[in-house]
């Protein structure tokens, strides 16, 4: 390889991944996560927590019973039943995931609250 040769591909990565940069700048990320509440009797209830840039931007939840029947729900921003309130901490957390682009439109929680998500 020559030294021009070398140095235009060089100066061709570069502008790729400044333009790859910027798109990722443009579209913050956005995690998923998490967190599991007992009900009684034999029933559960489920956050599914939706964060951007560290705050919440919207919750599923889906509280189950013994028999896997759900009802499920949808809230702008941060929530949390007073019933799960008062159960204080849940008692199972999962690590936040990003939820990627091509699959953001599949999750009721953004399609009804977050549009600009998608």
């Amino acid at each position: 390889m020559t030294p021009r040769t070398h140095w235009t591909a060089w100066i061709a990565v570069s502008v790729l991944a400044l333009a790859g940069s910027a798109c990722a700048a443009q579209s913050p990320a956005i995690t998923i996560h998490t967190e599991a509440y007992p009900r009684p009797p034999y029933s559960e209830a489920t956050y599914y927590v939706y964060e951007r840039d560290g705050k919440v931007i919207c919750t599923k939840l889906a509280v189950c019973d013994k028999y896997d029947q759900c009802d499920t729900g949808y809230h702008a921003g941060a929530f949390v039943d007073p019933d799960d309130q008062k159960t204080g901490k849940p008692y199972h957390v999962t690590a936040a995931v990003p939820v990627p682009a091509s699959k953001r439109a599949k999750h009721q929680c953004l399609a009804k609250f977050v549009p600009d998500a998608l």
